[in-house]
């Protein structure tokens, strides 16, 4: 399989699967789950599951202070990549961000605003 080259990502099934056959469970705390990567020691991050929430599945820099690690900036960045941007102005005062598609904020505002994630 090919390297997770990102430093975030949505936890669907596949991603998923690929930590059930290539992560082993390091640690549990809080709301995550600290994984260790079998094939380069990597240390990864990733939410518990909820029905109401997406779950992330994040690269840490290291394992210290892993249940702490703020990870806002990578999820507002997916969350970006994810839904594209336009050429229109976010509509928040004072905001001059691009906003996404199909939206009238951008991701900054969808994001601790709305409470968007995907």
């Amino acid at each position: 399989m090919t390297e997770l080259s990102e430093k975030i990502y949505y936890a669907d099934q596949t991603i998923l699967d690929r930590i059930k056959s290539e992560f082993e469970l390091i640690d549990r705390k809080d709301w995550y789950r600290l994984y260790r990567n079998k094939k380069d020691n990597s240390y990864w991050r990733l939410d518990e599951w909820d029905k109401y929430q997406e779950q992330f599945f994040v690269r840490l820099n290291s394992f210290e202070n892993w249940s702490t690690y703020d990870d806002k900036e990578l999820r507002m960045g997916l969350l970006k990549q994810h839904r594209g941007t336009t050429d229109q102005i976010c509509t928040w005062n004072d905001c001059d961000r691009k906003t996404l598609t199909d939206m009238a904020l951008c991701e900054f505002h969808a994001y601790t605003e709305m409470g968007l994630r995907k």
